[in-house]
C-alpha cells in the first residue's frame, strides 16, 4: 500500500523518455468510486498539469511512472481546476461524519497503488475504512459515521 504523504513530491517519470516530467503535488479523489481519478503534476516543464489515473503505469516508493509526457494535460473540468488550486487536497483537511460531528483532520490516506482505491483515511489514532468515504470538498472530507451497537 502507498500513502498520500509518502507519494507527495516524488518524481513523475516518463517511461518512453526516461526523463522526469514533474512531481506529484495532489491526488484528486472520486468519492463516489472511492478511487484516485487523477493527480496534479508540478515542477516539470509545465506547472499545474494533470494526469489521469488510467495513464499512470506504476506507483513505486521512489517514482510514479507515466507512459510518456504526452499524457500530461490541463485540468479537464471544474473539479480538476479546483484540485489544481489545492482546494480538494485531503491531507490536513477537516473530517466530518454524516451526522455533522467533527472527527479531526486527515493525517494520511492509504491507497492501493495498482488500482488507486482508497483503503483507509488516518485521522489521528483512528483509521477510517475507505468504504466510509462520502465526499471530498474544499471545506471538509465527509465520511459515514461509524456504526455503534
Amino acid at each position: 500500500m502507498s500513502t498520500f504523504r509518502n507519494t507527495a513530491a516524488i518524481p513523475v517519470m516518463s517511461k518512453d523518455s526516461a526523463e522526469k516530467v514533474g512531481q506529484i503535488k495532489h491526488f484528486v479523489v472520486d468519492a463516489a468510486t472511492r478511487t484516485i481519478s487523477s493527480a496534479q503534476v508540478d515542477g516539470g516543464k509545465r506547472h499545474g498539469v494533470m494526469v489521469s489515473w488510467s495513464d499512470i503505469a506504476a506507483v513505486g516508493d521512489d517514482a510514479v511512472i507515466v507512459e510518456s509526457d504526452a499524457v500530461l494535460r490541463d485540468a479537464a473540468d471544474e473539479r480538476e481546476e479546483s484540485a489544481a488550486r489545492g482546494e480538494l487536497t485531503m491531507l490536513d483537511k477537516r473530517v466530518l461524519d454524516d451526522r455533522g460531528d467533527e472527527m479531526g483532520t486527515v493525517d494520511d490516506v492509504v491507497f492501493d497503488p495498482a488500482t488507486g482505491e482508497i483503503e483507509s483515511i488516518n485521522v489521528g489514532p483512528e483509521i477510517i475504512e475507505g468504504e466510509r468515504l462520502l465526499g471530498v470538498g474544499s471545506y471538509a472530507v465527509v465520511v459515514r459515521a461509524a456504526v455503534t451497537d
